[in-house]
């Protein structure tokens, strides 16, 4: 029972910091003046409502994206070549901090800040579900395109007004407990989009994965329309002071544009692998409801398990030494999936194994990499730093993924994982070559 009570609060530590982080993207005034945050009431039944069926809504979305539909299409006879577009389609999702930016400066209409963008996104979301439960767009690749790029961009405009609103919604000493039902909320959510959602496919057919869909979007949809959001200030700041800052940002000597290649690069080997998980499950016989569990059930639950694993290992190695150890660890779990056809005919489900393996060494290198992330940001920046970070991690890894199916479709599968291993060498390489980058990172760590 200790050992779980450790874990909770790792697990509450850990989001605390990474959502005061992120949510100060949308209260740049505070750190001018804390007068909101003094005043600011605690967060009634409706708002804690909100905050947790949006939060799972959202990832539900990502897993929806990410697992079901690329497995529903890989089902239906999609080639690698055209779920590659997908992946590349999903790549909006960096453009995050530029919604978050025009959010933050548009005045608050009828509707509030961010509950009209949050209704925008959730109709124009109906739409799309709407028109996949009322007509089989597997047939209309175009058409599947127009839906992939509106599920992209309102998947992120409602992901960023989401965090808006939890801003203002919960005060400083509320945001723990606000940390800890993202976390758990990105699980959940996966397990919906993914793993329900495949079920509901492989029993009653895509009309009824696409009609749940729709059916948890009008639930929100009607959540929405019946909540009324706090008021609160806009954000000062013009746009070319934005401009300037998304610019000189990787001038700093601690960043510079060897940074920016890291960052682009140090997600792209996982990433690379990772976006063939679906299509090669399915070629080895997997069904769809399998693949859902494998991927968004078998991952996040032992995701939760080792997470705490890297707390320890931030306690005990300054982080150079740990970004070199994580990464490291990720290569013979690579070197593996080049054998993945001759280890499924060993046993079927080694290659589940592998691919659990390789996605929980991919977890204990990630919350290093969000620290780096930090400690690069300046504190009087520091959400616009650090999300212009991320969506650069974002853009890296959509790119891999597409240049991954890709790969796959013209090379094997086989030969696409060997290029993972070589561009996890080269990063390797890159990381060392460029590691007084990190001694930053160590001094403040200690």
């Amino acid at each position: 029972s200790e050992k779980i009570l450790n874990l909770f609060k790792y697990k509450s530590s850990i989001a605390t910091q990474y959502v005061q982080t992120a949510l100060s993207l949308y209260l740049p005034h505070l750190q001018k003046n804390h007068v909101m945050s003094d005043n600011q009431t605690s967060p009634n039944s409706r708002d804690w409502l909100l905050l947790i069926g949006g939060s799972t809504y959202k990832f539900t979305l990502t897993g929806f994206y990410l697992v079901a539909l690329v497995a529903i299409l890989k089902n239906h006879g999609y080639s690698l070549n055209q779920l590659s577009w997908i992946h590349l389609i999903g790549g909006i999702e960096a453009a995050k901090v530029l919604f978050a930016a025009l959010m933050e400066r548009r005045p608050a209409g009828r509707f509030g800040r961010f509950r009209g963008w949050l209704l925008t996104a959730t109709l124009g979301l109906s739409a799309v579900f709407g028109l996949m439960a009322c007509t089989d767009i597997t047939q209309n690749f175009p058409l599947l395109l127009a839906c992939c790029v509106l599920l992209s961009a309102m998947s992120a405009v409602y992901g960023c007004a989401m965090l808006g609103l939890s801003c203002i919604v919960l005060p400083p000493r509320e945001r723990g407990f606000g940390g800890v039902i993202q976390t758990m909320a990105a699980r959940g959510g996966k397990m919906i989009g993914g793993a329900l959602v495949l079920w509901l496919y492989q029993e009653y057919g895509q009309t009824a994965a696409a009609g749940f869909m729709l059916a948890f979007t009008l639930l929100m949809l009607l959540q929405l329309l019946c909540y009324r959001e706090p008021d609160s200030p806009t954000a000062q700041g013009s746009w070319t002071a934005l401009a300037a800052r998304l610019i000189s940002f990787w001038r700093r000597p601690e960043t510079g544009w060897r940074w920016l290649v890291l960052l682009f690069t140090v997600a792209a080997p996982y990433a690379f692998a990772a976006a063939t998980f679906v299509p090669k499950l399915a070629d080895l016989g997997f069904t769809p409801k399998q693949t859902g569990g494998i991927l968004a059930v078998g991952i996040p639950v032992a995701c939760l398990i080792v997470t705490p694993l890297s707390g320890w290992f931030s306690r005990n190695y300054p982080r150079r030494k740990l970004v070199f150890l994580l990464y490291a660890l990720q290569l013979p779990l690579l070197v593996s999936m080049t054998a993945i056809d001759a280890l499924a005919r060993v046993h079927p489900w080694l290659p589940p194994a592998q691919i659990i393996a390789l996605s929980l060494s991919y977890t204990l290198l990630l919350p290093v990499i969000l620290a780096l992330v930090m400690d690069k940001s300046d504190r009087a920046t520091a959400a616009l730093d650090s999300s212009l970070q991320f969506s650069v991690v974002l853009l890296g890894s959509y790119a891999a993924g597409f240049a991954a199916l890709r790969l796959a479709k013209a090379i094997g599968y086989t030969d696409a994982y060997w290029v993972a291993v070589y561009l996890a060498v080269l990063v390797g390489l890159l990381l060392y070559l460029n590691r007084n980058l990190f001694n930053h990172s160590d001094r403040d760590s200690q």
